[in-house]
């Protein structure tokens, strides 16, 4: 292995998951070379939006900016939402699902962005390059070594030529059927599926048809079973295309076949339909048994596989990211030991079991809106709204004790996404700012001299800690805090202790814990 050359963490996929892990990893230092089997990114739209917690994760890495600009250019015309059914497109009528909302939402410094997943990989591959990312497409993995002190990669490039590459770990972002995950032989907990689709993309232009108005999903239940869903809505839709595999396969359906279905879809023949891109798939679920084989760990869809109703997979695998680089960060650097990394899969596991319960909630079209039907009430009274699920969720403590999986508030409980607040009156700056790449310890008020604490803490432990003081009345009211109390915050923006006084003894003992030494047998970070 030590003629090979090394990389620090080799990323395996560049679809949404991917880059954003490589992304993440730049923020941390942590150098990394990414490559995908793919010369270019797929031209399926897949997911269609980016969660409150996602845009939050993208504003700490520097890369609002640029996700809204390209969001600004999805929708051409009216606006995204709403939900329509009908027997064809043309005869459709929007449901009315205007109380049964998806929450609130906790305060956030982000919003939900819709933006198909084939305009943001762009942008998200353009700014690692950018930034210096060894990002390599048309270089496949074709066999991988996984040792007790690291990886030894075989990657082929197009040409078909094969090098050899060292590296510390290895990241599986290579798909719901990730044959990293497959060579490994990690099994998992699964669903069949309850329906089969073939997902077509097409260009047609149906502004005629919606006369000015405008949807997310519309539900076909005629001649032809499937669903529409908007892209840019103008002359870009994925039609979904119900088929049953008893009696036939995705090979029954070539392209002129697919047209004709689209156009009974729609409800008209006279227009024209183009295929740009197709697929099967089915709303079969899966959850891998660990998320850790060594020195190999495996992130979204490679880990989860999730029926895409509520948008849970891409934007859960964004989250595998954020809480797995930052831990990678402090092993590499000696900050924190190996231990750490076994919090990963104990963390981020329950959140895609949770993710995928929804989503498959999600199947029955009504359900999915909230909206009450004669068959659906068992299935209602367990459907959580989009926020809890990816925002207030609470990761277990370190003490071991039993936690709520949820919060009703996000009021700095030891485990949950720390508080938003805005901190100007321009209202730019958030406290969620004031997290990462480092630790942080954000104090209510300005009476207590944490800023030696903190110094002492550091030196202590070899962490690297921000201190900031907060409006105390506004920070107290928020977290409950005593005055001159304070929250640990991790660099994923979770809250990893409340400390009730500047005794630097505590901190470190906090910050120890966070960083994994000292844990109880089976304990995770808080």
């Amino acid at each position: 292995m030590t003629s090979a050359p090394h990389t620090p963490v080799l990323v395996v996929g560049g679809g949404l998951v991917g880059l954003s892990t490589a992304l993440l990893l730049e923020y941390h230092g942590v150098p990394y070379v990414l490559v995908e089997r793919r010369a270019t990114a797929s031209p399926l739209p897949r997911s269609r939006g980016l969660h409150a917690h996602t845009g939050e994760i993208y504003r700490q890495i520097a890369v609002t900016e640029r996700v809204d600009a390209a969001a600004a250019s999805a929708l051409r015309a009216g606006r995204f939402g709403g939900a329509w059914t009908g027997e064809t497109l043309t005869a459709a009528q929007p449901l009315d699902i205007q109380m049964h909302g998806l929450g609130a939402g906790a305060p956030s410094p982000a919003r939900f962005v819709f933006l198909p997943q084939v305009l943001l990989e762009p942008v998200l591959a353009e700014t690692a390059r950018e930034r210096g990312g060894d990002i390599r497409f048309g270089v496949e993995l074709t066999d991988v070594d996984n040792g007790p002190d690291g990886v030894l990669a075989t990657l082929r490039d197009p040409a078909g030529v094969e090098t050899r590459l060292r590296a510390d770990y290895l990241i599986a972002a290579d798909g719901a059927n990730s044959p990293i995950r497959r060579a490994l032989g990690v099994g998992g907990w699964e669903l069949p599926p309850t329906h089969h689709y073939l997902n077509v993309f097409a260009h047609v232009d149906l502004t005629g048809v919606l006369d000015n108005r405008s949807f997310s999903q519309c539900e076909i239940d005629g001649p032809v079973r499937g669903l529409v869903l908007a892209e840019n809505n103008t002359d870009e839709w994925s039609f979904h295309l119900e088929y049953d595999p008893a009696v036939s396969t995705p090979a029954d359906y070539p392209d002129d076949r697919c047209v004709d279905l689209i156009h009974t879809m729609i409800g008209r023949s006279d227009l024209d339909v183009r295929i740009l891109a197709r697929t099967a798939w089915d709303t079969g679920t899966f959850v891998a048994d660990d998320y850790r084989c060594g020195r190999i760990f495996l992130t979204g869809d490679a880990a989860h596989r999730h029926a895409p109703w509520g948008g849970y997979g891409g934007n859960t695998g964004v989250a595998d990211a954020h809480n797995l680089a930052w831990k990678l960060a402090a092993v590499l650097s000696g900050t924190a030991g190996p231990e750490l990394l076994d919090t990963y899969a104990p963390e981020r596991r329950p959140r895609a079991l949770v993710a995928i319960e929804q989503s498959r909630l999600g199947t029955d079209f009504r359900t999915r809106y909230g909206l009450p039907a004669p068959d659906n009430a068992a299935d209602l009274a367990r459907r959580l709204d989009g926020d809890t699920v990816m925002s207030r969720y609470r990761y277990a403590a370190a003490t071991a004790e039993p936690t709520a999986l949820h919060v009703d508030t996000l009021s700095g409980q030891t485990g949950t996404r720390v508080p938003h607040l805005w901190l100007d009156p321009d209202e730019t700056l958030s406290t969620l700012d004031l997290v990462g790449p480092d630790f942080a310890v954000l104090v209510a008020g300005t009476g207590t001299p944490w800023r030696d604490t903190v110094g002492r803490a550091a030196r202590a432990t070899g962490a690297d800690v921000e201190v900031h003081y907060l409006p105390e009345e506004q920070w107290r009211e928020t977290t409950g805090l005593p005055a001159g109390g304070a929250l640990l915050v991790r660099p994923d923006l979770h809250v990893a202790s409340r400390l009730d006084t500047g005794d630097p003894d505590e901190l470190i003992s906090a910050l120890r814990s966070a960083l994994g030494a000292g844990l109880p047998a089976g304990a995770t970070l808080g």
